[in-house]
Formats: structure tokens, C-alpha cells, sequence
């Protein structure tokens, strides 16, 4: 069994430093180390490191870096990959793996830390030990997410289903609840199902040229669009839109002048409010049961072809 580790920086490969959570190449190995502490050499471990940053720091060119570097992995003699990454951004790099690698290869799992690997309440090295386990067994096929809440086992997300943190949270949750596997006391056990996504060439432009509106009341949405080439709304969480606001419909009413498409996530498919009447009018197009992550970096990198 040969595992390729890329390591990227983020929490899980970082140390407090005068009071400073910052990144630090001494903690590379610990993972590896510990792991073969607790389960011997039953592993062959290749490491690369392309880059190391706190991943709120991520730029279109870490993210274009990092897949070169896994999209070069999953064609060579490796049973899996690991990335090791920050949370903050771990959906985007997710979701960009997902799509440049067709989600149909070998298993690439992310694998993330809430605190440093030296703190005690790290899930780090639990995170990191499932996602051995998750490509020992060949759990499945595509991009993946190992990440342990709270005192809950061990959890596996699809790419394209891992949701935004909640606010100040670090809990890591998929759509509709709809994981992909968990941890058992008999191993890793696939719950759900992934299914395959479409490849996308995989460059990203330095600007996104996606203006990202979230939904609250009192905004007075004059947006300047001039520089912008998409807009994605992200509605309240039933789905919904203020479509009765003559500031949400004179913004909507530009965009389409403008020819600026307008596309709403995470829009339930299905029985849904009256407020959304009027979508196909206002030139909205909704993405039904997408997540904001899956729906951004798509965009993304379709605008950056």
C-alpha cells in the first residue's frame, strides 16, 4: 500500500509562535509519525510539499498549484492521496479537485485540523488515521473530506457536498446530511452514494469575476457590476429570495441589461415558496441542492477557460 501525502500548510501543519497560530515545515511528519506509532509500517508514505500557508491565505495560483499536483498523482502508482489543509478553505480545494479530476480516481481525501497537532483537542491525527484507513480499504472512488466532529466518529464527505462552516463553528457537515462514510468500530463503512461529476479544465484566473451577494434585509443592493462577469446569490436557508424588494429587483433588472447571468444556490427542488415565483422573471437561475463552494469554483473555473 504506497499513500502520496501533499502537504499544503493550514492548522494541521502549524505551531503557536509568540502567540500566533503560523505554519511550521518541523510539524510535517508528525502525522505520519504518529500514525505509524499506532499501526506499524503496514503503510509506504510518499510526501510532497508545494506550498505551505494558513489556507485563508489561498490564491488562484496555490489552488491551480495544488491541482497540477494531485491531478499529476492520480495517474502515477499511488493507492491514494492525502491533502493535508486549513478548514477555512477546505471546501473550495475540495470542490476544485472534485472537478479537475472527474471524481472518478483514486481516492483523494483532505484531511484537516481544528487546533495544532501539539494541542489535545486536536482531530488532526484522527482526521489523518481515517483517511489511511478510508484508502486501505478502497471505500470508494474521487475526492473526499475525513473530518471528526465534536465527540462524533469520523466522517467522510463528498467534495461537492461539504457545506460552508456555520458562523465561528468548526464543525464540517454535507448537504442535506448526506455523508458519504463514517467510522465504525469495525472500520470505515460507506453510508451514501458519489456520484460522478463532470471534468473541468482546471486553470484558475487571479479574479473570479463572480460578485457573491448573501441575503440579508436592508441591503440596498447597489452593487457597481461593471467589473464583474457572473452573480451568485445565496438565499435565506429555506432557499428564498426578497423578490418583493424594489432595490433586490432593480438590481436583478441591471444584471440582466448587462447581460450579467444570475444564479441562485442551494435552492431546494421541489415544493418551495411563493417568493420564488418570479425567479424565471428576474433572470435568476436557480441551482437546485448545490452548495455555494461547489457552485463558486465551478463558475470560477469556467470563467477562467
Amino acid at each position: 500500500m504506497k499513500i502520496l501525502v501533499i502537504f499544503t500548510g493550514g492548522t494541521i501543519g502549524s505551531t503557536i509562535a509568540d502567540g500566533w497560530i503560523t505554519p511550521d515545515d518541523s510539524t510535517r511528519y508528525t502525522l505520519i509519525n504518529e500514525y505509524k506509532k499506532k499501526n506499524g509500517n503496514d503503510v509506504t508514505f510518499v510526501t510532497r510539499a508545494p506550498f505551505s500557508i494558513l489556507s485563508e491565505n489561498l490564491s488562484a495560483a496555490a489552488l491551480t498549484t495544488l491541482v497540477e499536483e494531485v491531478c499529476s498523482a492520480v495517474t502515477e502508482d499511488y493507492d491514494g492521496v492525502i491533502v493535508t489543509h486549513g478548514t477555512d478553505t477546505l471546501q473550495f480545494s475540495s470542490a476544485a479537485l472534485a472537478y479537475a479530476t472527474g471524481n472518478d480516481c483514486i481516492p483523494v481525501v483532505l484531511v484537516s485540523s481544528n487546533y495544532p497537532l501539539d494541542d489535545p483537542r486536536t482531530n488532526g491525527n484522527l482526521n489523518f488515521e481515517a483517511a489511511v484507513q478510508f484508502i486501505k480499504k478502497q471505500c470508494g472512488r474521487g475526492v473526499f473530506i475525513s473530518y471528526k466532529n465534536g465527540n462524533e466518529p469520523v466522517v467522510f464527505h463528498c467534495a461537492l457536498n461539504s457545506l460552508d462552516h456555520l458562523e465561528a463553528d468548526d464543525s464540517l457537515f454535507s448537504l442535506h446530511g448526506n455523508i458519504y462514510a463514517k467510522e465504525t468500530e469495525n472500520g470505515v463503512q460507506v453510508v451514501g452514494k458519489s456520484a460522478p461529476c463532470e471534468k473541468i479544465q482546471a486553470n484558475f484566473a487571479e479574479d473570479s469575476g463572480i460578485l457573491v451577494v448573501e441575503l440579508h434585509p436592508g441591503d440596498s443592493y447597489a452593487y457597481a457590476l461593471d467589473s464583474y462577469r457572473a452573480i451568485i446569490l445565496r438565499p435565506y436557508h429555506s432557499g428564498t429570495l426578497n423578490t418583493e424588494a424594489p432595490a433586490f429587483v432593480a438590481f436583478c433588472e441591471r444584471a440582466k441589461v448587462m447581460g450579467i447571468p444570475v444564479y441562485a444556490v442551494n435552492v431546494p427542488n421541489g415544493t418551495t415558496y411563493a417568493s420564488s415565483k418570479t425567479f424565471e422573471d428576474l433572470g435568476i437561475t436557480p441551482l437546485y441542492d448545490s452548495t455555494f463552494t461547489a457552485a463558486y469554483v465551478k463558475l470560477w473555473m469556467e470563467l477562467s477557460k
